[in-house]
């Protein structure tokens, strides 16, 4: 499966997304926060007017970075949420937030969202006590997501679980435990996601290329 592997400082520098949003980083050492302009020669004096285009290529590429998604999922995600019923742009951040890897993220059980995909691939954790090993998986509300008990004692866990103890878990994730697993108590409202898009440039992006 492909996967994104590039340079996300690079890309959040560009968005203009501080990576101590989406990642544990220090926002002291946060090189979109010491440097808030473009990388590149002239990214402190690039051009500020863009084209209605650019504002929502924009909006859909900061969608991308934090969830960690390909083109091709992003598209998969949005032509879901636009037969759904429902504001199109809720829809959609309600069924990426239901993936498997964003809410080991939003529990706090992973730094970033690349090392809860790691978690979820390297078959770690269990969905109502079965094991999943696809990020993407989509969790119910309602239900309960663990780690094994033997990878719950690995060290890279433990650690993860210590060093985000102090992040805010929304209203609509429940961690079990000390750091064991999380619980999906509900479907989040809008204002409750922890992300810094606008989605109507979104649904217009794909929209006038459908």
């Amino acid at each position: 499966m492909a996967r994104d592997l590039g340079p996300r400082g690079k890309m959040g520098r560009r968005l203009g997304i501080p990576l101590s949003r989406i990642t544990t980083k220090d926002p002291d050492k946060d090189s979109v926060l010491r440097r808030p302009y473009p990388p590149g020669q002239h990214g402190a004096t690039a051009r500020t007017s863009v084209s209605d285009f650019a504002r929502h290529l924009r909006e859909k590429q900061k969608l991308k970075l934090y969830y960690g998604l390909m083109e091709k999922q992003c598209r998969a995600a949005f032509q879901e949420a636009s037969r759904a019923p429902g504001n199109t742009g809720t829809v959609l951040l309600q069924l990426l937030e239901s993936r498997l890897d964003s809410l080991v993220l939003r529990a706090g059980l992973a730094t970033s969202i690349r090392q809860a995909r790691q978690f979820v691939r390297h078959g770690y954790l269990h969905v109502d006590g079965k094991r999943a090993d696809i990020p993407s998986d989509r969790v119910k509300p309602g239900s309960e997501v663990r780690f094994h008990a033997a990878h719950l004692k690995l060290p890279v866990v433990k650690e993860s679980f210590s060093r985000m103890k102090s992040r805010s878990v929304p209203a609509y994730v429940q961690v079990l435990g000390e750091g064991e697993g999380l619980r999906y108590v509900r479907l989040p409202e809008r204002e409750e996601i922890p992300v810094d898009v606008n989605e109507p440039f979104i649904v217009e992006y794909y929209a006038q290329r459908s």
